[in-house]
């Protein structure tokens, strides 16, 4: 199993950052994904939720399509 190791952080004036763990071993091979929390913040916001959006859909169908869905599938089939 791998080890997580998450750790908030500021960017230094030369565009880095240091991480300091006593649990990442010397010689280890590590991945490091970095987030940065204001584009995170961002794309949020900028997000439509699911609801939201469906109600932007327009259908065209008939009025009773939700009752006559079967009938009017099947009879299209023939």
């Amino acid at each position: 199993m791998a080890l997580a190791v998450r750790q908030q952080m500021v960017v230094d004036q030369n565009h880095a950052i240091h991480l300091t763990s006593s649990e990442l071993k010397p010689g280890s091979k590590v991945e490091v994904i970095v987030l940065v929390e204001n584009e995170m913040r961002q794309a949020k916001e900028k997000s439509v939720s699911f609801l939201d959006g469906v109600q932007k859909l327009s259908i065209d169908a008939p009025p009773d399509f939700s009752v006559t869905f079967e009938k009017n599938l099947y009879r299209h089939g023939n």
